[in-house]
C-alpha cells in the first residue's frame, strides 16, 4: 500500500508561512535563504506537517 501525500499552496504572509489547513495560524518564519525542511504543529487545527521548501527552485 502506498503512502498518499497531501500537498498544497503554502501561502507567505510578511515572511511567514500560513498554514495551509486552517488559513489562521503562522506556523514558521522563513529564513533569508527561504529553505526549510522540518515538521511544524498547528496549534489552532491540531495538525502536525512536514514543510519542504525552497524557494531559490522558484526564481
Amino acid at each position: 500500500m502506498q503512502k498518499q501525500t497531501e500537498t498544497g499552496k503554502l501561502v507567505v504572509k510578511d515572511g511567514w508561512v500560513i498554514c495551509p489547513g486552517c488559513n489562521s495560524m503562522k506556523l514558521l518564519r522563513l529564513p533569508p535563504d527561504g529553505k526549510v525542511k522540518a515538521f511544524v504543529y498547528c496549534r489552532h487545527c491540531k495538525k502536525e506537517r512536514y514543510l519542504d521548501i525552497d524557494l531559490s527552485l522558484s526564481q
